[in-house]
């Protein structure tokens, strides 16, 4: 392993230390007890995001990346590759397949196993098709027991997943390797398994080596499917502490490391996280390649698709944050870990940061009670030595790739407060039920979906509006809460643009005409909403 340089990082992070320690007890000592149902929730707020930011810095104090190792040519050892499917398009699948055969690996040495959970006659189809077109390619179709059977080891992608686990055990033992790629994902880099395998085969105590996905999307990625801060960043850290995890897809297990936690675990929604606990916990290493690995043909941009699937994420790691088995982790695997709960948890303190400028606006009640010059002495210290940790933990990223990031934890949030309560209504002993991630999009208008980002936009809006109203901008206003309240519409409004990403305005606005009739202001108003809706855009 390299040492990357974080010297950027190590200085942002003692300053926001220092800074952390000069806004918070001052926080404290000026709450506004007056009303304290306003107080309290902002100084939970300010000392969870606090503490989630502490966090980051310590498990991001080092970066590693592996040194780069290749299998030999001629000496490459037999890969089982497993493409699970659950009604995915055969087209998809079959591409998929393409891209695992023609990478840069021997053809004979790539066991290529096609399971089919939905048991249909066009996956097997794909499979003969690919074997009139790759004769010498190893190809089978393997079909897991259904639902409900006793045979079955758990439901969804690990049932099927753990279903190959036993055929192989059976039939073809000699396989030290096995690849896990969803159906819709593409090889990324053509030395993928090259290099995964040359790691793997350098150092016995690592389990499993993930690589960077990536996906499809549309320009300036909207949705922010491509994670950038995640698999650019945050995951070389996590190579620095050993708390490099599975993403599902893109991965490539040590068979031996895979038998040793019984299989693909199948207590959460999906196995990819807890998989990487239950080898971690045990004493295997985990090992994150910066290469693309996967390529998804396609991601969530559709609201309710984008909803479901980040809602997935966040119960898998809640539930493993509250309830997961995370004996035999040390402190910094514990720390990285912790991490990534609270990220999900900060849902609850983003809607109260999101709330206090509504309420300071249009009722002049304030958290904090102090005077203009002594708020900026302490908040904008704070803020800045904040702003200044990201930014050195977003080196090499572009600064819109950290906006977004901003952007869809904000617009997220609501997502993430319900996950939390799935994730607490259902407790340890039950699973919610999980549902594939749909592989095609269905643009329309979202408002439903998104009501309470738009209530909390709306209050903004009108907030700013009548204070702008009530106080004279050099003389009297609130300038700080002005100004979070701009960043905080800013950043809602992002989610409230996606929630109509893909439609057709010109369909949208005939549609409207004829909904509305005969009435001209009404037809004249939807006219004005499709032509700033275009603008906005």
């Amino acid at each position: 392993m390299r040492n990357l340089s974080n010297w950027k990082v190590r200085i942002a992070g003692i300053i926001l230390v220092l800074a952390t320690f000069w806004y918070l007890p001052w926080v404290y000592v000026n709450l506004n007890w007056a009303a304290p149902w306003l107080a309290l929730p902002f100084a939970f707020a300010v000392t969870f995001a606090a503490l989630l930011m502490l966090i980051a810095v310590v498990t991001n104090w080092r970066s590693q990346v592996p040194v780069e190792r290749r299998a030999p040519t001629g000496e490459e050892p037999e890969v089982l590759v497993v493409i699970p499917t659950h009604g995915e398009p055969p087209a998809m699948i079959y591409e998929t397949a393409r891209s695992v055969l023609e990478q840069d690996y021997p053809i004979e040495k790539i066991k290529l196993v096609i399971s089919d959970d939905s048991h249909r006659l066009s996956v097997r189809g794909v499979v003969e098709h690919l074997r009139r077109e790759y004769p010498d390619a190893r190809l089978a179709y393997h079909e897991p027991p259904r639902h409900g059977d006793p045979k079955r080891r758990g439901d969804g992608k690990a049932g099927n997943l753990n279903s190959v686990l036993d055929a192989i055990n059976r039939y073809v033992p000699q396989i030290a390797f096995i690849e896990t790629r969803d159906a819709d994902d593409l090889v990324g880099d053509p030395t993928f398994l090259r290099q995964t395998i040359g790691q793997l085969l350098a150092n016995p105590r690592v389990a499993f080596v993930q690589t960077i996905k990536q996906a499809r999307v549309s320009p300036s990625d909207p949705f922010g499917n491509l994670e950038p801060l995640f698999y650019r960043r945050l995951m070389l850290s996590k190579n620095a502490t050993n708390s490099v995890f599975p993403c599902g897809s893109g991965v490539v297990w040590r068979r031996i490391a895979l038998n040793d936690i019984g299989g693909f675990p199948v207590w959460n929604l999906v196995e990819d996280l807890q998989s990487g606990v239950e080898a971690l916990r045990r004493g295997w290493r985990g090992l994150y390649l910066p290469i693309v690995g996967a390529i998804a043909q396609t991601a969530p941009e559709d609201i309710p698709n984008l909803f479901k699937q980040r809602g997935t994420w966040a119960i898998d790691t809640l539930r493993l944050m509250f309830w997961g088995d995370k004996r035999g982790l040390n402190l910094l695997q514990r720390l990285s870990f912790l991490e990534i709960g609270l990220f999900y948890l900060l849902s609850l303190p983003m809607l109260v940061f999101t709330l206090v400028p509504v309420i300071s606006l249009g009722f002049d009640i304030y958290p904090i009670y102090s005077t203009p010059i002594e708020y900026a002495l302490h908040l904008w210290p704070y803020v800045a030595a904040m702003e200044l940790t990201l930014v050195a933990l977003a080196e090499g990223l572009r600064y819109e790739d950290l906006w977004r990031f901003r952007e869809m934890m904000i617009g997220m949030a609501p997502v993430y407060l319900k996950a939390l309560w799935i994730t607490l209504r259902y407790g340890p002993r039950r699973k919610p039920a999980y549902r594939v991630t749909r592989k095609e999009h269905i643009h329309t208008l979202y408002w439903r979906e998104i009501w309470l980002q738009n209530v909390l936009l709306l209050a903004l809006v009108v907030a700013s509006i009548y204070h702008l109203a009530m106080h004279s901008v050099l003389r009297s206003a609130d300038l700080g809460s002005l100004f979070w309240a701009a960043f905080f519409i800013l950043a809602l409004s992002r989610i409230v643009r996606n929630a109509w990403h893909g439609v057709n305005f010109r369909t949208m606005l005939k549609e409207l005409y004829r909904g509305f009739g005969r009435s001209a202001v009404l037809r004249g108003l939807a006219k004005l909403f499709v032509i700033t809706s275009s603008l906005w855009r």
